[in-house]
């Protein structure tokens, strides 16, 4: 292989390189930001799930004041 031949061989697997390390740049900001994504995700399924809870939460309260309403009620039939 001549020089010049080897020159240019050189030059194209140093522009390989770089080119490697911006797609490895290129790649870790990519990882970064779904890391961001995840971790945003988590948390909104934490949200999720409270807001599930309170609803169960809230129905059973509603169940038991209208229990209560209606012994209530029963009550007030019996009394009067």
């Amino acid at each position: 292989m001549n020089d010049e031949m080897k020159m240019v061989v050189n030059t194209i697997v140093g522009e390989m390189g770089k080119m490697e390390d911006r797609i490895n740049k290129r790649f870790e900001q990519v990882d970064a930001r779904f890391d961001k994504i995840e971790q945003r995700l988590d948390s909104m399924q934490h949200e999720i799930n409270a807001c599930k809870l309170e609803r169960e939460s809230i129905g059973l309260l509603i169940k038991k004041i209208d229990q209560l309403e209606k012994r209530i009620e029963e009550l007030e039939k019996r009394t009067a």
